[in-house]
């Protein structure tokens, strides 16, 4: 019965929706013992620039927030109080370890607006400077932040105004978020308006599980169709401030995938469709077509501005609920499953199948999607590494078919406060101990670094303490990768780059003059400088900084700007094992190299090479730091005249004629520039 159930449900197309333009759904339900897991170890499932995060709230992780949210959770389900939760608040900088320790890429956050505006129109700018240090601490540690406005809760002089049952509150909300937005959008590239609207919606007004705790249809309607009016101008007043261009603005939506119980019975079908209409598409179909029919309106209303009010659509997603007639309409009553599905500690089934049929129900937005939510209640975590597998599996196997999804957050970096559930149910990559807010790496935390560092793009080492002695009397005493070049010194180019591929970590080595590197930043990546006592040239300078090198990192000259695609040749370097890959050109108008079947087989730059020269090398370089163990030395060396030859016919050279330039020779410098400013990457 079970084996012709199962096959009923893949086989059957449910329910079309125009609007889209695809049939929603067939209830796919695979095999998941037959999967293939490899590429997420492997480091080939996923592209080098790939957003690999974690996420969090302020309510749920902070402690001592006076908000809508404290004054409803005696009154909760759980009737626990979210107290000192974990004690964020207190412990900034030991989480962002944690979240570095992870190796990912971007934080998800949000800010709590009772903090910053305690009262109405009086801010707290001590609040406020503790995100803004927040920002400053995480893009130290090459973690890119993402900022939400609104993630469930408000101040309490805000919800006795009405919150968002009233139209004329939204302005409140709207002042809120250009204050925090003028506050760090210098920094804040990500920006996520409102979270889950219609879990807000329907969890306070319909199930009365969430504040204020009601449940009325009327007052759903309002809400639901202010909360879209107030991303709607909250996303077209950020876009017209300082950094509103640059900065990608989206809303967050919880995609419920909704399917009948019996596939054969019309009722059930039917209650899929309600459900699934009220709960994904209205919202969805909304930011389409900028007009809004509310769950259970019956006419639409066109919102000023909400058409292609989002530069990405964030995707939380988590189960599929399968729908009757008599679905209950309390949270803590099991909801139906399939037979061969297991539960979560939530109760609904853990069904990875459907994060793809959510991908595909939000496509005909033709926008970039994130995963900005994605995570299981599994107390014992044995569960925990599994849904992980699957769900990323799902995710690279849907870039591979040509979505854009830029995106994966895990949700969540530790164990907090699980709304109406209180502290019984842990979504956390870390487990927290809420008597002594210790956090312990889970097993499933240490699964989901290992694929993220297999996918991350190594770190990058940048010689660039060489001065320029052939440029003029600048650089006579300035580092070469200091000059300006098209409004910019030539490093920041090359950092640009580097980030671009999907680079977060970078070591500068300065050389003996590294005191002119003081004031050196950029934005988005973390840099660590080192400098020497005296000159010790290329090899000097690597072995003088062994114990700040990674295992595999990429090398760069910092007076050549090489805009190679980092993932190729990372990729060619794993798929031939080599400890040294050299990139290559056989388009230059000399030649230092010898290369034969792919290995370096000779190199000299003195300026008499043999005629059977071939190759030229291009400036990038991935290397194993067992070569630099293994060869070098204490005092002055050149990298190059050491190591190659005693790597001969060990380095694999990557074939592939990029344009470098170098800025050498004042002609040289005058391409780069005259390139830089004419190209725009």
């Amino acid at each position: 019965m079970e084996c012709w159930l199962r096959w009923f449900l893949v086989s059957t197309p449910v329910n079309f929706y125009p609007f889209c333009g695809v049939y929603m759904w067939i209830e796919e339900h695979r095999n998941w013992e037959s999967v293939d897991y490899a590429p997420l170890l492997s480091g080939h499932l996923f592209p080098p620039e790939f957003m690999w995060g974690v996420a969090t709230a302020s309510h749920q992780i902070e402690g001592g927030n006076t908000n809508n949210w404290s004054a409803f959770e005696p009154h909760s389900k759980s009737g626990q109080l979210s107290g000192d939760a974990c004690d964020h608040w207190n412990r900034k900088e030991e989480d962002i370890q944690l979240i570095k320790d992870l190796n990912v890429s971007h934080y998800r956050f949000s800010i709590e607006w009772s903090r910053v505006e305690p009262q109405q129109g009086i801010w707290d700018e001590e609040a406020i400077q503790w995100y803004s240090d927040l920002v400053d601490q995480l893009l130290a540690k090459g973690i890119q932040p993402m900022a939400t406005l609104h993630h469930f809760t408000h101040p309490l002089w805000w919800n006795e105004k009405g919150a968002f049952e009233k139209e004329e509150n939204v302005e409140d909300w709207i002042r809120f978020s250009v204050k925090m937005f003028e506050a760090l959008s210098d920094r804040v590239d990500w920006w996520c308006t409102i979270n889950e609207p219609a879990v807000f919606a329907t969890m306070g007004y319909v199930l009365g599980e969430f504040p204020p705790g009601e449940r009325s249809f009327k007052k759903t309607k309002i809400v639901s169709t202010n909360l879209m009016i107030a991303h709607a101008r909250c996303y077209r007043t950020l876009k017209g401030l300082e950094h509103g261009e640059r900065t990608q603005i989206g809303l967050v939506k919880n995609i419920n995938i909704f399917d009948p119980y019996r596939r054969w019975n019309p009722l059930h079908r039917f209650q899929a469709r309600l459900l699934d209409g009220m709960f994904n598409l209205c919202w969805i179909k909304g930011l389409k077509t900028g007009r809004f029919k509310p769950p259970s309106g019956l006419r639409s209303k066109k919102i000023p501005g909400l058409k292609g009010s989002s530069d990405f659509i964030g995707v939380n997603y988590y189960t599929h609920l399968l729908a009757t007639p008599f679905m209950p309409t309390k949270v803590d009553i099991d909801p139906l499953i399939r037979p061969w599905e297991e539960r979560t500690d939530f109760r609904y089934p853990m069904y990875a199948e459907g994060l793809r049929r959510a991908f595909d129900m939000v496509s005909c937005l033709n926008l970039p999607i994130i995963v900005t939510e994605n995570g299981v209640a599994d107390d014992d975590d044995d569960m925990r590494p599994e849904h992980i597998r699957r769900h990323l599996q799902i995710t690279g196997e849907a870039i591979a078919d040509g979505m854009d999804i830029r995106g994966f957050y895990h949700w969540s970096l530790m164990d907090n406060f699980e709304w109406a559930e209180g502290y019984d149910q842990r979504f956390g990559l870390y487990h927290v101990d809420f008597e002594t807010k210790k956090r312990t790496l889970k097993q499933s935390g240490a699964l989901y670094s290992e694929i993220v560092k297999a996918h991350r793009m190594p770190q990058v080492v940048i010689l660039a303490g060489g001065l320029g002695t052939r440029l003029g009397e600048q650089t006579k005493s300035v580092p070469k990768s200091l000059i300006d070049v098209a409004g910019k010194p030539i490093l920041s180019h090359i950092l640009d780059w580097a980030e671009k591929q999907g680079c977060m970590e970078a070591l500068i080595l300065t050389g003996h003059l590294g005191e002119q590197f003081n004031d050196f930043r950029h934005q988005g990546m973390a840099l660590t400088f080192h400098q020497e006592l005296e000159p010790l040239g290329t090899g000097g300078a690597l072995w003088n900084a062994r114990h700040l090198l990674q295992d595999r990192f990429i090398l760069l000259w910092g007076d050549d700007f090489h805009p190679i695609d980092y993932g190729e040749l990372v990729a060619h370097h794993q798929q031939t094992s080599s400890p040294l890959t050299l990139t290559v050109t056989t388009e230059h108008e000399q030649m230092n190299l010898l290369h034969i079947d792919g290995k370096i087989s000779q190199y000299d730059k003195s300026g008499d090479q043999p005629a059977e020269f071939n190759g030229y090398e291009s400036g990038t370089s991935i290397v194993e730091k067992s070569v630099l163990l293994d060869h070098g030395k204490e005092g002055k060396w050149s990298w190059e005249e050491t190591i190659y030859p005693e790597m001969s016919m060990k380095a694999t050279a990557y074939l592939n004629n990029t344009k470098f330039w170098d800025m050498g020779t004042p002609e040289r410098l005058a391409r780069l520039e005259e390139f830089l400013n004419e190209t725009r990457f």
